[in-house]
Formats: structure tokens, C-alpha cells, sequence
């Protein structure tokens, strides 16, 4: 089955359902469920402890584009870490983000990804990337940096929780999961089970399970639109080709970092859009006596943003307890 031929059916399926006695919804979740947990490894997924992901992706935001190295770490019941080195013209980012229980892991170098992936900043030759000297920032009361922390560990947790829908049919723990039958989405290809998956925090996603084959297509979720802050950019040229990349000078410099924070200032100023967005799971192969997915696309209102290609999966690994270290 072809997940655009199914994504592209459930707009028009899904609307038009009559309303499901709530029991009977949560009864049939539960069966569908039931079935694609079996098909990817049955016991052998209940028996997962942790689990080490490596992966590389591509991201792309417009015509600029990021090629990443990613590893995942999950230890339940509580511990997550995604650490991400990234690269893409003259820009460089290392960034770590997960929560160990309550406390969220966070090490990120200018240029990157906002938590939730609301924002993404593009940097030319020479401007205000890695190891460039950053506007101080007023350091956060207490109780600033306390909200500040939990919201970093529920998008982490909500961000984990997407990715385990799509790899095991199954949240992560921490948020509590309910699900309700939404119904089929019908292709000419064939048919797709539709999951609504609510959790604490506010998570809500739609799971969408192969009737064939039992296993995960894709997920949708709201989110917010990505945003782009540019600053140093390459100029445009006539006919659309950039100038050869340069150093910028120290004025330069200056100038694309207060550039920068305007542009900052006038996003954090405006609501967020939110929009659809869409992960996509593929290649299924055997680790382990476990199916897993080797690649996964994700989408943001119909175009694709992102492509991982995962290259090792372990199941049950030994992981080292600094991995979780939030002192760092």
C-alpha cells in the first residue's frame, strides 16, 4: 500500500463516519492495536526494555539543506535522548535534547531547531553560527526556568511518542495514552485502520495501521508551521544562482546578528499557524525478531521536510547512565 494513495483518502473517509458508542471504539483500538503489536514482534516487543536508534537525515527548508547524523536512546520507563551533529554549507549544529524522569537534557548550538520544530534558523558564510560571539541573554527566574523545563520535556516526550506509535504501535508511558476507533481509510490500493491517540499534555495524533499487513503507515498531528529565520545568507543573483560564499566582515557580522533577533522578536510576536503534519514509516525489515522501520519521511501541510535512512537498531542494548546525565 502506497501511504500517499492512503493519506490522501482519509480526508474524505474519515468525515464521513457516524458516531461510534465510545466502548465499542475503544474495544475495537484495542483489537486493531492488538494485531499490528503482534505483527511486528508480539512478546518480543512487550519485552522491550531500551533501545538504541542510529540514523542519518536529510532536512530541507526551502533550497537550503541539512544533512544530519541522529542517535536515538530510549531506556524505560523515563529516560529518552535524541542527539543530533548536523551540517549544511558553512553551518555546523550539535544538539541534544531527551528528559531523564522530570528533567529535560538540552545542548544546542545556535542554528538550530526550536524545540517542537516551530523554527528554523538558515546562517550564511561567515554569519552568526557556532563559536561566533551570541547576544547575552537574561537569565530566567527560577520559576521561569521551571516552566521553561517542562515544556522541554513535554515536547520531547510527545516528540518520542510519535516515533513509538510509528515503531511499535504504542506511546511512551510517560503520557498515559487513550485510543478510540476513528475508523477506515480506503484507496484503490487497499485499506488503512484510523487510531485517535490522546495523552496528557494536550497530545493528540491519528495513527494509521495497514489492513493488510498489520503495520504502522504513518501518523498525523498537529503542529506548528515551520518558521525560517535567514541571516548571512548568500545574495540572490539574476536568474536565481548565488554569489560565491564569503566571509563576512565584523560590521557584516553585526549587522545579520541584529538582524537576526528583529526577526526573532517580530516571529515570537505572532501566533503560530498550526498545520498538519505527517510521519511516514517504511522498509520494515527483521532486527532482532522484531520488524522495524528503516525509513521514515516527515511532511508539514503536504510537503516533505524531512528523510531519515536508519542504519542500526539495537534492541535491549546495555546503554551508559551519562547518556541521561541532565547536569551537563
Amino acid at each position: 500500500m502506497k501511504t500517499k494513495t492512503v493519506a490522501t483518502a482519509v480526508v474524505l473517509v474519515i468525515a464521513c463516519f457516524a458516531p461510534i458508542d465510545a466502548q465499542q471504539d475503544d474495544t475495537k483500538a484495542r483489537d486493531v492495536l492488538e494485531h499490528a503489536r503482534k505483527a511486528i514482534g508480539g512478546r518480543r516487543v512487550d519485552a522491550v526494555k531500551s533501545l538504541s536508534v542510529q540514523a542519518t537525515a536529510q532536512r530541507n527548508v526551502g533550497n537550503f539543506q541539512m544533512n544530519s547524523d541522529l542517535e536515538i536512546l530510549i531506556d524505560l520507563p523515563d529516560k529518552y535522548v535524541k542527539s543530533e551533529t548536523a551540517s549544511g554549507g558553512s553551518v555546523a549544529m550539535n544538539s541534544v535534547t531527551g528528559f531523564n524522569g522530570d528533567r529535560p537534557l538540552k545542548s544546542a548550538a545556535p542554528g538550530g531547531i526550536a524545540p517542537g520544530g516551530a523554527m528554523i534558523i538558515r546562517m550564511g558564510p561567515g554569519a552568526i553560527g557556532p563559536g561566533a560571539p551570541a547576544t547575552p541573554a537574561e537569565k530566567p527566574t527560577p520559576a521561569q526556568q521551571e516552566q521553561i523545563d517542562r515544556q522541554l520535556v513535554r515536547t520531547a516526550r510527545q516528540e518520542i511518542s510519535r516515533l513509538m506509535l510509528g515503531w511499535f504501535a504504542t506511546t511512551h508511558p510517560g503520557l498515559t495514552p487513550r485510543y478510540a476507533y476513528a475508523g477506515e481509510a480506503e484507496s484503490p490500493e487497499g485499506r488503512a485502520h484510523v487510531i485517535d491517540v490522546t495523552g496528557a499534555d494536550g497530545f493528540a495524533a491519528r495513527l494509521f495501521i495497514d489492513g493488510q499487513t498489520d503495520l504502522p503507515l504513518m501518523i498525523t498531528y498537529q503542529g506548528p508551521q515551520l518558521r525560517t529565520i535567514t541571516a548571512g545568507a548568500p545574495r540572490q543573483m539574476p536568474g536565481g544562482t548565488n554569489q560565491a560564499p564569503r566571509q563576512l566582515s565584523d560590521e557584516e557580522r553585526k549587522n545579520a546578528q541584529a538582524d537576526a533577533e528583529k526577526q526573532l522578536q517580530d516571529l515570537q510576536r505572532q501566533p503560530p499557524i498550526a498545520v498538519e503534519h505527517t510521519i511516514y514509516f517504511d522498509e520494515w525489515r527483521d532486527v532482532d525478531g522484531i520488524k522495524f522501520p528503516h525509513a521514515l519521511r516527515r511532511a508539514v501541510a503536504g510537503s516533505t521536510t524531512e528523510e531519515w535512512a536508519i542504519t542500526k537498531v539495537k534492541v535491549n542494548p546495555k546503554i551508559d547512565p551519562k547518556k541521561f546525565d541532565t547536569t551537563q
